[in-house]
């Protein structure tokens, strides 16, 4: 049966016929804005084609070419009528006639995908305060210890399954989204799949131009065009702030080193909140005319969810406040009020009016909640206590102890003089002295009561018992281990084979024990913001309750993580207990051409080697770790 070609119509979207987007849980959506049901997860499916075709993506492409708005996509569209939108992005970028061909009006289905949005995993190292725990390794590890809500853990989606999507369609653009995309260290294989002519966008937050430990830009140098979209949520003091753990001088530097390549144009992106609101005609100031005016072009999104972040929580003074700012900045640009052109994204400044106009428009678009802007200030005193800074200038009053409004009381919001438009470049937040190294999820423990000066003295990430699935290539294991604050206990059961006396033994644990201690103890820390506490090991060889059972068997013969012989020496032992504590080999393997790291001169490659500080990062992990496929993953950020 021949496949039937719609009519001559145009769909007021065209985003569902050439387009599939896929978060960091392996939930697809139709595009980045869609906000309705998902169209499928990836895990759940034989291949991405599967998710395409859907019966989400195939009534959505139904009611767009009858002229109706799936629920999901109304506000996209309705936002569509004020700024530029992701609707004006595909309706730009992808016309009907190139793509009518490929759509089958009788199933629904296309046969072809030109444009794929894709999490490859949620591997990030900040903690931005509006942000998802599902989309930041680090802020669900933060909000763990702060709120204690259940940890996500580290989430890469199928990549093979990617990447075969890639080979098997025309794609003309790739948007790579996260966590920060660029931390996962399988970016380089996905980003190598595309042809040269493959248009390449990068959603980032400017942290780091390096995955796995290779600097992407001579990698990006091929493509015919990058576009680069960093996000930046205000000037200094407002970045910092809202975007827990960042640098703004790093992500300036990685600006310009990015800006430098030639086939690459940069846009940045804010996330307007009532966090950085006050500050949002500074920040439109500094990327039109300031520090990163040499940005070519800006977009900015005003976020619905969560709620407690939305710019219509505020009161009526601080509406005020913020109208009066706003007005000001658009007198000063010189607004000329009316709509947007339809070519916008060309034109910094026009897009700056529209967006600050429609933030106009959306402060006072519902009444004013006292209890969600209590909810709010709430959360904001745990995050500012926690963290150890300063409450932004426009709020401090509100989060006085005992301010009224500021936890859920009945009686109104605080009368307060307006702040003079500069304070909104107050001084730095109190930072702590001491960070830890990147990638290193450790213990940020809050100013809280203590009993003594002692007890925050250093880092405790985590007391109890630690068990996870570790996945590498074709191989795959259980880590498991005790830990009591820095300290780890290691229980090995050895169960000898018959003919192995028991002096024999004795010698053996002898060495194995050395050989394991004086490669892992002693050497590394959890570094955090009240100190600094050193990683110690205890090997305790048991005869019961063991985190390890191991036969030992007369040598020499094949060692592995289970299996040791009376000729391994204690580095053969020191290296087995390293995939004890999670760590993958890296040495070559013909079996795993993909490793990464690999021959890297360590313990885990040829085990005279070193430990490295890598190998124990997950020790400075104050969440559990999911028992999953944990791999390498943060060791390598």
């Amino acid at each position: 049966m021949m496949s039937q070609k719609p009519e001559n119509r145009t769909p007021l979207c065209i985003a569902p016929f050439v387009s599939l987007a896929i978060w960091a849980d392996g939930e697809s959506v139709i595009c980045c804005e869609d906000k309705g049901p998902q169209a499928g997860r990836l895990g759940l499916v034989d291949d991405v084609s599967g998710l395409v075709n859907s019966e989400k993506m195939r009534t959505a492409r139904r009611q767009f070419l009858r002229g109706e708005v799936p629920e999901g996509c109304r506000a996209c569209l309705d936002e569509a009528t004020r700024q530029p939108t992701v609707h004006n992005y595909y309706q730009e970028r992808f016309h009907w006639p190139d793509v009518a061909e490929a759509y089958d009006e009788t199933t629904g289905d296309v046969s072809r995908t030109q444009y794929l949005l894709i999490a490859l995993s949620n591997l990030c190292t900040y903690s931005c305060r509006m942000c998802f725990d599902k989309l930041s390794t680090r802020l669900s590890s933060d909000r763990h210890r702060m709120l204690g809500v259940e940890p996500v853990g580290y989430r890469r989606n199928d990549i093979d399954k990617v990447i075969s999507f890639i080979r098997a369609n025309p794609i003309r653009i790739v948007t790579f989204h996260g966590g920060n995309p660029i931390n996962e260290p399988r970016f380089l294989d996905v980003l190598n799949e595309l042809s040269d002519d493959v248009s390449v966008e990068i959603i980032s937050n400017g942290s780091t131009l390096t995955s796995g430990k290779v600097d992407i830009r001579a990698h990006l140098s091929r493509f015919e065009r990058v576009h680069f979209n960093i996000s930046l949520d205000g000037t200094r003091r407002t970045t910092e702030y809202v975007r827990m753990h960042s640098d703004f001088d790093d992500v300036f530097r990685h600006f310009t080193e990015i800006k430098a390549l030639s086939n690459t144009t940069v846009n940045l992106h804010n996330t307007i909140t009532n966090l950085n609101l006050f500050d949002l005609p500074a920040y439109y100031t500094m990327v039109l005319t300031g520090k990163f005016a040499d940005a070519d072009s800006i977009s900015s999104y005003i976020a619905t969810v969560p709620a407690v972040h939305r710019i219509s929580t505020l009161p009526p003074e601080l509406r005020q406040l913020a109208r009066e700012r706003i007005e000001g900045f658009l007198h000063e640009l010189g607004d000329a009020g009316g709509t947007t052109p339809s070519d916008a994204f060309d034109f910094k400044a026009n897009n700056a009016r529209a967006y600050a106009r429609n933030v106009l428009h959306r402060i006072d678009s519902v009444p004013y909640s006292q209890d969600l802007f209590a909810e709010f200030l709430e959360l904001t005193r745990r995050t500012d206590a926690f963290y150890g800074v300063d409450p932004l200038p426009e709020y401090s009053d509100y989060l006085a102890a005992g301010a009224a409004g500021a936890s859920g009381s009945s009686g109104p919001p605080p009368a307060r003089p307006s702040p003079s438009p500069s304070s909104s470049s107050a001084s730095q937040p109190v930072a702590p002295d001491e960070v830890a190294a990147k990638g290193v999820v450790v213990s940020h423990t809050a100013p809280e009561p203590a009993e003594s000066p002692q007890a925050l003295a250093g880092p405790c990430p985590y007391i109890g018992q630690r068990g996870f699935r570790v996945s590498e290539c074709i191989f795959a294991w259980n880590a498991a281990y005790f830990q009591n604050c820095t300290a780890v206990t290691v229980r090995i059961q050895l169960n000898p084979d018959a003919g192995i006396t028991a002096a024999t033994m004795a010698t053996l644990r002898t060495t194995w024990e050395t050989g394991i201690e004086n490669k892992w103890s002693n050497h590394f820390v959890c570094a955090g913001p009240y100190g600094s506490s050193v990683i110690t090991v205890d090997v305790q060889w048991v005869t019961s309750s063991p985190h390890h059972v191991v036969r030992v068997r007369q040598g020499p013969a094949q060692t592995d993580m289970t299996t040791w012989d009376t000729s391994d020496t204690g580095d053969v032992a020191a290296h087995e207990f390293g995939h004890m504590l999670g760590n993958p080999d890296e040495y070559s393997d013909t079996r795993c051409p993909n490793r990464n790291p690999v021959n890297t001169g360590t313990v885990m490659d040829n085990n005279v080697g070193s430990a490295l500080q890598r190998h124990v990062n997950r020790i400075c992990v104050s969440a559990p770790l999911t028992a999953e496929a944990f791999s390498i993953g943060l060791d390598l950020i």
